[in-house]
């Protein structure tokens, strides 16, 4: 794969990543590539770069009926790698224009001066102030040139370029320090500006202030020289304008916790974090839990409960990389195995049953053979064999094909992803996996706390980091030899009929005669955990 295809990828990754409705596009960028399996050097910075570009998107998603954020990323070498529609059209009222690869095209000379001075000066600042001049009777534009490295949850250190932000929706208090540091305004001159923001007149702010009119009439002065305006509606307007942006790069609280069990943590023999939900009946029969491939510990609701009820203790472990576990140096489905078995014994488990759902499957099945007699059974739900993807198929299939092949892509979309998820692209996430299972769809559309329940899931997966999304695709493509022969305690396996996504007959060629019960659901596909939860428990329940 050349520089050139590595590039159009790499565009392709930070417009997409968050819409399935578009990933057409990017699987068609890597069809035609021969597979590639470490990060080439030419895509290192473009990858940190299409992570930055996700961060500043994310930060500045707007509420409904506002005008969007306008962003530019500009390369160390000045040249614009990526701008969204604002941007351009905010350029477009008086400024210049945009075009990827070329520095930014200002009608005004000084706009080119004044952006090279705030790019020196974001080499060192975490924001800095920008004011370009505009043609015509609309004032000055105002905007921030932000490192990337600066932006809200920074990204790796060799995202070198710098973002250029333009007026959009939030408000914070970070614009008064920016103006003092940017334009050396004093705290009574920011005191007064703040005001007449807020729509204050002279006199009014002068009342509040304690001041005579003609002190806030000399600091009105001298705001109008520090930032090279002319008019007091100028002044007004670049200050509403810069409140907007600065919200748009400001970090974002967490979000509110989940409901459940806590995240526990187990320090390994060497030094990782294995986190872990213990829940149920602490006395009861354990049952190691292994999540999907973009899942984590958290457990359907009601589930502790029913495994209360039931006699089961349930303790779901986040993989390497998934959730608030660390990430493994060389992950592999045996690796999983043996920190599970340092869980294990940390917890003093002298026999558990094992659940395993779809690309958890091979972290279960290896976990069983490494604990031997200690585990009691294996059940599969939806399982995925460890096998690379190779059939034709759904948008799905495609896409899970395309990722095995070029892995290093993997880590940098579901990055994005992580950044970019809300409730509609949850929403999209979910019917591009039961587009072709009547029975999903029907599920769903009686069932929307499903939904609610998987975008938690995810966003917990994703959390931290999406390493373990994506060293989990490379093992996939890296373990045709496993097979389930050391396998000796009982198996069950259970399906949907309408899992495309998964099918049965796949897992079933990689098992061989080792199950002793296959169970395949008419009328469900990809979403069997979830219709028949309550079932599964009360079958793992079963003596």
């Amino acid at each position: 794969m050349d520089d050139a295809h590595i590039a159009l990828v790499i565009e392709a990754l930070h417009q997409v990543a968050a819409d399935p409705d578009r990933w057409s596009q990017l699987l068609d960028a890597l069809a035609e590539a021969p597979p590639l399996e470490g990060v080439p050097q030419a895509a290192v910075e473009g990858l940190a770069q299409s992570q930055a570009i996700a961060r500043l998107a994310a930060a500045g998603e707007p509420a409904a009926a506002q005008a969007p954020v306008g962003w530019v990323m500009l390369s160390e070498r000045r040249r614009v790698a990526a701008a969204n529609d604002a941007a351009h059209a905010i350029m477009a009222r008086g400024l210049g224009a945009l075009t990827l690869g070329d520095a930014p095209r200002f009608l005004d000379p000084a706009n080119d001066e004044a952006l090279d001075r705030a790019l020196g000066q974001a080499r060192t600042a975490a924001q800095t102030i920008l004011k370009l001049e505009r043609e015509g009777e609309e004032g000055p534009c105002f905007a921030y040139v932000v490192p990337a490295h600066a932006l809200p949850e920074a990204g790796p250190a060799d995202a070198r370029g710098f973002a250029l932000v333009f007026p959009a929706v939030a408000e914070t208090s970070r614009l008064w320090a920016s103006l003092r540091d940017s334009f050396g305004l004093t705290p009574a001159e920011i005191r007064l500006a703040a005001r007449l923001r807020d729509g204050k007149t002279l006199k009014d702010a002068a009342d509040e202030l304690d001041v005579s009119i003609n002190t806030v009439r000399n600091q009105l002065r001298a705001v109008f020289d520090k930032m090279g305006l002319k008019r007091q509606s100028d002044l007004v307007r670049a200050l509403s304008e810069l409140a907007q942006v600065a919200g748009a790069i400001e970090p974002r609280p967490a979000s509110a916790p989940t409901d459940g069990p806590p995240v526990l943590s187990l320090r390994l023999p060497d030094g990782r974090a294995l986190a872990y939900r213990d829940d149920g009946d602490p006395a009861g029969h354990p049952v190691l839990f292994f999540h999907e491939g973009l899942g984590s510990s958290l457990m359907l609701p009601g589930a502790g409960a029913l495994c209360r009820e039931l006699g089961l203790r349930m303790i779901a472990v986040e993989r390497p990389g998934f959730g608030q576990s660390d990430p493994h140096p060389d992950y592999s489905f045996d690796a999983v195995a043996d920190d599970v078995v340092v869980l294990a014994d940390r917890l003093g488990l002298s026999e558990v049953s094992l659940c395993g759902v779809l690309s958890g499957a091979p972290s279960a099945i290896q976990t069983a053979v490494r604990l031997g007699p200690r585990a009691r059974r294996v059940l599969l739900l939806s399982g995925r064999p460890p096998r690379p993807t190779v059939r034709a198929g759904d948008l799905m299939t495609r896409f899970r094909q395309r990722f095995e092949t070029h892995p290093w892509v993997v880590e940098t979309f579901f990055g994005i992803l992580r950044l970019r998820l809300n409730s509609p692209d949850t929403q999209k996430l979910v019917a591009a996996n039961t587009s072709l299972s009547a029975g999903d769809r029907a599920f769903l559309a009686a069932n929307p706390w499903a939904i609610d329940f998987i975008a938690d899931y995810v966003r917990e997966c994703l959390a931290r980091t999406a390493r373990g999304v994506a060293d989990e695709f490379r093992a996939f493509r890296r373990s045709g030899n496993l097979t389930a022969a050391d396998l000796a305690c009982p198996l069950d396996v259970w399906h949907g009929e309408e899992d495309a996504f998964a099918p049965l007959s796949d897992l079933l060629d990689y098992l061989g005669d080792r199950p002793r019960e296959v169970r395949a659901f008419a009328g469900i596909g990809h979403m069997l955990t979830l219709q028949r939860w309550d079932e599964v428990l009360r079958h793992l329940a079963a003596r």
